[in-house]
């Protein structure tokens, strides 16, 4: 138990620190400021993977464009999540979490194995935000959001700005979630993206 508490702690202070530095839709990564507690995370200890730059960056191989639309399920599931965020609700946000899943946001990929820690992951985004374009790539959602107020949150400056993000949704659930960054490596096709119905 202490060590979910301690989990959760880390998850909350790494991931709000990395969303202070980049602001909520901020350019680029956070990659030269860390907390102490995100050294402690697991995937800290390893030198970054072969093709990431830092392991603040999401895994090499998540999509960071859309090759094709976005599923209807993955659409549901994110909208659903969203909206939950948006409102404050960070509990039924955090339902729609997998046990386990992964979560990256410009933080060391986390593994979330429980609910305080899935809790802890949803109080570290400070903004909620509504979905302008989907796509799909493989397994994954990519997403860009727009960021807004919410309750319970400081999205401060970053009102309105953008943010990217690969989504894989499993079951119903979201099994993994992954910060891109603001541009993706290629020319990315609007003709490929499908509105949000959020």
């Amino acid at each position: 138990m202490a060590a979910g508490r301690r989990f959760a702690a880390a998850a909350l202070v790494a991931a709000a620190a990395a969303i202070a530095v980049v602001g909520c839709g901020g350019s680029g990564h956070a990659s030269s400021t860390r907390s102490s507690a995100q050294a402690q995370q697991p995937a800290a200890t390893q030198p970054p993977p072969a093709g990431r730059s830092s392991e603040l960056d999401p895994p090499a191989s998540i999509p960071d464009r859309a090759t094709g639309p976005a599923s209807k399920e993955a659409r549901r599931v994110i909208n659903g999540w969203l909206r939950a965020l948006r409102h404050g609700d960070v509990e039924r946000a955090a339902r729609y979490f997998a046990l386990p899943s992964k979560f990256q946001n410009s933080t060391p990929v986390l593994t979330v194995n429980t609910v305080k820690e899935r809790i802890a992951v949803n109080l570290s985004l400070p903004c909620g935000a509504k979905a302008r374009e989907m796509g799909g790539a493989g397994a994954y959602t990519i997403v860009t959001f727009v960021l807004t107020k919410r309750p319970g949150g400081d999205c401060g400056t970053g009102v309105g700005g953008t943010a990217r993000g690969a989504i894989r949704v499993e079951r119903h659930r979201i099994k993994e979630w992954y910060r891109l960054p603001d541009q993706p490596r290629k020319q990315q096709s609007s003709e490929l993206l499908d509105g949000p119905v959020a």
